[in-house]
């Protein structure tokens, strides 16, 4: 500039204050529509989570609900009326699912068996998906999400299938929920907050069926074309994508959050994509428009600050120079500059005060005091108290107050200001800052919130680094008997029960170092030394330089959920009035027991035993006499076996005795005498009666009498049947073909004897 004419000096210095208010005014906007852009994604990708968190509770609970019933399949079919149970015992599940319209179970050859809705038995869907994927699959842990078909109500839906292994291992049918359209469009419909937001639910292989709001043009519509959206999240393999451009699904330009929902623990052969999209000129609609009068302010100013220098030359451009270097620096700072008159009432404001009250200055009154009309209930009378005090006692202006501004948002502004008098002493104006402290004041307020959480009901305990406690709540010592005096200063290891080896612990800490976090459950000791379990969590936190500095754990006592537990096990897997294993444990045990024989190939003996004439005692006696008679005679049968041996109720008088490991058949034809002898001596009961009671036995044993469980079953089932049918009180070995037999003693009897009289 030095070697420029004097009257181009000017010119060049207001044109390179115009181009950096330029580049300022572009940053800004930048920056204002990048802020935008990614806000709205964060808020999508919230409401895709949300989503995703409501979906995989329903496709575990569908998960389980099929699991339940392949587990209950054989025992339905054992029972004569296991057709009425399964189809009332499905028709509940379906009831307590408001996701499923249907459940079905499909036979080896995709029939309808079993249905909560009638009309659907006896039809065949061997071609649908959902039949043919765990045809294929033979997987029986794989949860199966069908392609989207349309059902007969004319609607697109998604199936979810499991596979059905029958007693060889091979394909025994499935078990498939068809999922409801409805109920995911109002959980599609609950996350969209503006109109031109767009919920929709892609199926793995990229088809759309389902949108909100409904448009029938995309419905069924492959959107998994090279270079989609869809397309590109799906070969990312991550869990959330984010996009911006021409979506394939409806040819305009949006912005799109893509989560997939594949949780780990179902073994989902295709996982369901949550999209979320909100249109692109509807988002920047308000920036475009602060866009556009930016732009047409910083015209206007370059318009005027020229006509300025053309009439006022350089003093007059120097003075606007450094207004407006003040300007920006105040604006840059956050904070506003004020002035209040005494005399006239009338505050004088520059322009940071308006941005920062959300006021604009030509709207104003001539007083400028409109922003009165945004202070909260009771906040103008505190502002007038405050000014009072400034005048009267000389006091400090410093005061926080809240408003509202007309955009809605609840502010905290802090005013400080200094009373300036005139030549003869009186107080003329109050000059003064406003900032606004928002910020400051929901930092404070989230210091206490934590502060409050931390002393919560669940037990919190704070480490450093090397794991030496610095803080302990009110719910720890409670739960743990340790003072916070007696906690501060030492390890974590002084909870330690010694129920859980190095290896547990080496195996916790290994999880916390890759992932930053770790819970489970495990077993802790108290002050006064009783153990208990707990289910911990340990959270690592890290500083701003990515190394760890504190620890956070939380402890929960799970001991009533342990013994819930406890108790839900007991009455699943054995019989209330005996104790004894139920006939689901019973086939657990014999499966095991058979594929270790076939392993070892060792023999196992299966005996099978109806009481005789029970049901007499029980019609003379009352039902509480026989179910004490049950329970004696149960007493007896285990009396009669080895620790290894299972002895099971499986019916109101019948009873099975599972040998796992037999040399031969002779030996299950012992433990069957021995079983006679025992039931010889009288039953006293405890109302006094004597009763006596005899048993019918049929014996089978693996490998001779039957290659699989059910096959070894049936003929032990038949050769309880030959007993009974030989006159009672008596047992008899399987032969293919029975053979009377009047064999005063069964001890002589081999694998190959025919029925013997006890």
């Amino acid at each position: 500039m030095r070697h420029l004419a004097p009257q181009w000096r000017p010119w060049l210095l207001l044109a390179l204050c115009l181009g950096g208010l330029g580049t300022y005014l572009a940053v800004n906007l930048a920056r204002d529509r990048t802020q935008i852009a990614v806000a709205e994604q964060e808020r999508l990708s919230a409401q895709s989570r949300v989503i995703e968190v409501n979906l995989t509770r329903q496709l575990r609970a569908i998960n389980l609900a099929l699991e339940s019933i392949i587990t209950d399949l054989p025992y339905w079919a054992g029972q004569p009326d296991g057709k009425a149970r399964a189809i009332h015992q499905i028709k509940s599940m379906e009831a307590s699912m408001p996701s499923v319209r249907t459940l079905l179970v499909l036979d080896a050859n995709g029939t309808v068996i079993q249905s909560s809705r009638a009309q659907l038995m006896g039809l065949n869907f061997s071609q649908r998906d959902y039949f043919q994927a765990p045809l294929r699959s033979l997987n029986a842990q794989a949860l199966h999400v069908s392609a989207p078909f349309k059902s007969v109500m004319n609607v697109f839906s998604v199936a979810l299938s499991r596979t059905v292994l029958n007693a060889n291992g091979g394909f025994g049918g499935a078990v498939v929920a068809n999922v409801e359209p409805a109920d995911i469009e109002i959980l599609l419909n609950s996350v969209r907050y503006v109109d031109d937001m767009r919920s929709m639910l892609v199926h793995g292989d990229g088809t759309i069926f389902v949108s909100q709001p409904a448009l029938d043009n995309v419905i069924g519509k492959n959107v998994s074309l090279p270079g989609s959206f869809v397309r590109q999240h799906l070969q990312s393999q991550r869990p959330v994508n984010h996009f911006e451009g021409i979506t394939q699904s409806t040819g305009d330009k949006r912005f799109v959050v893509l989560r997939t929902i594949q949780p780990t623990d179902l073994a989902m052969n295709k996982p369901l994509v949550v999209s979320l999209s909100r249109e692109s000129r509807a988002l920047f609609t308000y920036w475009q428009r602060d866009a556009r009068n930016q732009l047409l302010a910083f015209g206007l100013l370059a318009l005027l600050s020229s006509w300025g220098l053309w009439f006022y030359r350089r003093q007059r451009l120097q003075r606007r120079l450094s207004q407006q270097r003040l300007k920006l620096a105040t604006e840059a700072a956050g904070v506003g500059i004020w002035e209040f008159d005494l005399k006239s009432r009338r505050y004088h404001w520059d322009s940071a005060m308006f941005e920062l009250f959300g006021l604009k200055p030509r709207l104003t009154n001539e007083r400028n005091d409109d922003w009165h009309q945004l202070l909260l209930p009771g906040e103008l009378a505190r502002v007038k108290a405050a000014t009072r005090a400034v005048l009267k006692r000389r006091e400090a202006f410093n005061l926080t107050f809240q408003i509202r501004r007309q955009d809605g948002e609840l502010r905290f502004m802090r005013n400080r200001a200094t009373l300036h008098r005139d030549e003869r002493g009186a107080p003329s104006r109050l000059i003064g800052t406003a900032e606004d402290v928002t910020e400051r004041k929901l930092r404070e307020a989230d210091l206490r919130i934590a502060a409050a959480a931390f002393e919560c009901q669940e037990s919190i305990m704070v480490t450093d680094a090397n794991q030496t406690t610095l803080r302990v709540n009110q719910a720890f010592t409670a739960l743990f008997g340790y003072s916070a005096e007696e906690a501060v200063g030492r390890t974590p290891r002084i909870l330690q029960s010694g129920r859980q080896d190095p290896a547990y612990y080496a195996a916790m800490w290994g999880g916390i170092k890759r992932s930053g976090a770790w819970q489970g459950e495990i077993w802790d000791r108290h002050k006064n030394g009783r153990h208990f379990p707990v289910w911990l969590s340990i959270t690592a936190v890290s500083g701003d330089d990515g190394l760890v500095s504190h620890y956070v754990a939380t402890h929960t006592d799970i001991t009533l959920r342990k013994a819930a537990e406890e108790e839900i096990k007991q009455l699943a897997f054995y019989d209330p009035l005996t104790g004894l294993p139920n006939r689901r444990l019973l086939q657990d045990r014999l499966h095991q027991a058979m594929s270790q024989a076939k392993r070892e190939r060792s023999r196992l003996g299966l005996l099978f035993l109806d009481l005789d004439k029970f049901k007499p005692v029980n019609d003379t006696f009352g039902h509480g006499v026989g179910d004490e008679l049950l329970r004696a005679v149960a007493q007896r049968l285990q009396a009669c076996v080895r620790e290894s041996d299972t002895v099971a109720r499986v019916g109101g008088d019948e009873f099975v005795l599972l040998l796992p490991v037999i040399e031969a058949a002779i030996d299950a034809s012992a433990v069957a005498r021995k079983i006679h002898d025992a039931l010889m001596a009288p039953f006293t009961l405890s109302q006094g009666q004597s009763v006596h009671m005899s048993a019918s036995t049929g014996i089978a044993i693996y490998p001779e009498h039957g290659s699989d469980e059910a096959e070894l079953t049936q003929h032990a089932d038949a050769a309880m049947y030959e007993a009974k049918a030989g006159g009672r009180d008596r047992f008899a070995v399987y032969a293919p073909k029975f053979e009377p037999a009047n064999a005063p003693s069964g001890a002589d009897a081999g694998p190959a004897d025919t029925p013997g009289t006890p």
